[in-house]
């Protein structure tokens, strides 16, 4: 391997020029140039991939002059100069430079084009005039060849990188298949990590993102840091994006599958990937993927922060059998971890409420208030409404619990409850509602609103009822439920609900604003302290800023 100082050569011919040949030319100067003078020309460094032999004193002076006659507007005596300084030093690439940069004012880029391709393939130097060749290139519209030989140079020398990435970005704007082909073939050839990120983002922005993918993983060598894949997909959540967004997703699944990475950093890559499906609200459509990424690692490794809630969102899918897995394929002491016991307990509650279930349930609900309200519940779905109330005063206790409101909520429906001899059917109702069943759900909710007197459980029956419409895709028919609530019953504790989601249903399935924004003046003028308030006085404000345009 050559040493690095041969490899790649920065020279500034006019330093190599002494002082008294400096002022011999001085004296020599030429005359003005043209009116005009030509477009300055983009100045390189001179690169090589050999040493550059120093010119002869008499030679500096030559080439010294001819920049003169250049920078005087003389292109043409400047071009006849360097041609009869070339025919003695042939080759040279401080010579090659500057004649390229004659042409370059000139916009001569056939002969720019034609002199470096020239030179390159009689020196075999792929370095040699590499960014003008480029330039030339893309002047004439040939972006394919002018990526072909910035590759070209990038595999030759690793510090032009900078210059590399950002021409064949511009140069993909122009033919992006063109440009990514050579990139890929490179990056496949010699496996290195700067070439790979670079044709992943190319591939990323407008080709196949899997084929980015693959090159990330074939260039992941180095043990010792992070993997490229871990890497691009930090990249790719820095845009914040949402399709930069799922792409990260798909990559970190990617390095979280890979048997051939350590442990520690496919848990690293799930966890990245749990945080990425809690910012979408996708953990359902997460877990399953992130839970079959993982096979192969123990269970008892993944920590309680990943395997609870993922365990937790496969039971909330419906998808039983895989949260059973999780859990029976960890050792017996984490299955007897409370929490793990209550996710059990709640994963087989999803297919009926067993004497089991209840017996599990009430073991746990000591430990934490989520066990104390999951009993309560069991309770209610199972028809026992006089022992669920019990449960949920005790969870109540606590003003700043996390199931307090939902416990409150609860008691009030059961305290209130006429005819109470409806709470079962109701509280079947919650049941199938819990479980994800929205049909089943549907036909109770419509069978409760049309069978109870109009009082607090039928105005429940109708909320509920509304949601399972919307959640079917019958949206337009949730409006009626919610304003007979609204309009028959406004000092119900679910009135100012009915009526802000009475609105909101106007606005996304009528497109109505009008109607909406009806709804919502009607909702501030009966309920200005409720505390659902603020948030319609925003939507309020937005309607109204909207009217006024």
């Amino acid at each position: 391997m050559r040493p690095r100082a041969g490899t790649i050569a920065v020279v500034v011919a006019a330093l190599l020029v002494s002082l008294p040949a400096a002022a011999a030319i001085r004296q020599q100067r030429p005359g003005p140039g043209p009116l005009f003078a030509a477009e300055p020309a983009e100045t390189f460094p001179t690169l090589s991939q050999r040493s550059i032999p120093p010119l002869e004193p008499a030679e500096q002076d030559a080439l010294v002059h001819a920049r003169s006659l250049r920078q005087a507007g003389q292109a043409e005596a400047a071009r006849k100069a360097l041609l009869a300084l070339l025919a003695t030093r042939p080759h040279h690439p401080l010579v090659l430079s500057e004649l390229a940069v004659v042409y370059q004012e000139r916009r001569d880029w056939r002969s720019l084009e034609s002199l470096a391709r020239t030179e390159r393939s009689a020196t075999r130097d792929t370095l040699l005039l590499a960014h003008e060749l480029v330039l030339a290139l893309e002047r004439l519209n040939h972006p394919r060849e002018a990526a072909e030989a910035t590759v070209a140079a990038w595999v030759v020398e690793q510090d032009l990188g900078p210059w590399a990435e950002a021409t064949l970005i511009r140069l993909a704007s122009t033919d992006a298949r063109g440009v990514r082909e050579p990139l890929r073939r490179a990056a496949r050839r010699t496996s290195r990590p700067d070439l790979a990120q670079c044709a992943a983002r190319l591939e990323w922005h407008g080709g196949d993102p899997m084929v980015g993918l693959e090159l990330l993983r074939r260039a992941e060598r180095d043990p010792s840091r992070s993997p490229l894949r871990w890497d691009f997909a930090t990249e790719l959540m820095a845009s914040r994006t949402g399709r930069d967004s799922t792409g990260a997703i798909e990559v970190l699944l990617d390095l979280a599958a890979d048997d051939s990475s350590v442990v520690g950093m496919r848990l690293a890559a799930a966890r990245r990937v749990w945080q990425l499906y809690g910012m979408h609200g996708a953990e359902s459509e997460g877990a399953p993927r992130l839970a079959r990424a993982l096979r192969g690692v123990p269970v008892g490794q993944w920590g309680g922060d990943l395997l609870l809630p993922v365990v937790r969102a496969l039971r909330e899918a419906g998808l039983t059998a895989e949260a059973r897995r999780l859990i029976g394929s960890g050792d017996a002491g984490a299955r007897e971890q409370p929490e793990i016991r209550l996710e059990n307990a709640l994963n087989e509650q999803r297919d009926g409420i067993t004497d089991h279930v209840l017996a599990e349930l009430e073991a746990l609900a000591p430990v934490s208030p989520e066990a104390a309200f999951r009993y309560a519940e069991a309770l209610f779905f199972a028809g026992r409404a006089d022992s669920a109330l019990v449960h949920y005063q005790n969870v109540a206790h606590d003003p700043q619990g996390p199931f307090t409101g939902a416990a409150l909520e609860r008691t009030y429906l059961i305290e209130e409850a006429q005819p109470s001899m409806a709470l079962p059917a109701f509280g079947r109702l919650a049941y199938e509602r819990w479980r994800g069943a929205s049909k089943r759900a549907l036909a109770l909710a419509d069978s409760l609103y049309r069978a109870l007197p109009h009082g607090t459980l039928w105005a429940q029956a109708a909320l509920a009822l509304a949601s399972e419409r919307e959640a079917l895709g019958q949206g337009t028919a949730a409006l009626a439920p919610l304003l007979a609530v609204a309009d028959s019953l406004p000092a119900d504790q679910a009135a100012p609900l009915a009526r802000q989601r009475a609105g909101d249903v106007l606005r996304t399935w009528y497109k109505d604003d009008a109607r909406a924004l009806e709804q919502y003046e009607e909702f501030l003028a009966r309920y200005p302290k409720a505390w659902n308030a603020p948030e319609v006085r925003r939507v309020v404000e937005t309607l109204r800023r909207g009217r006024r345009f």
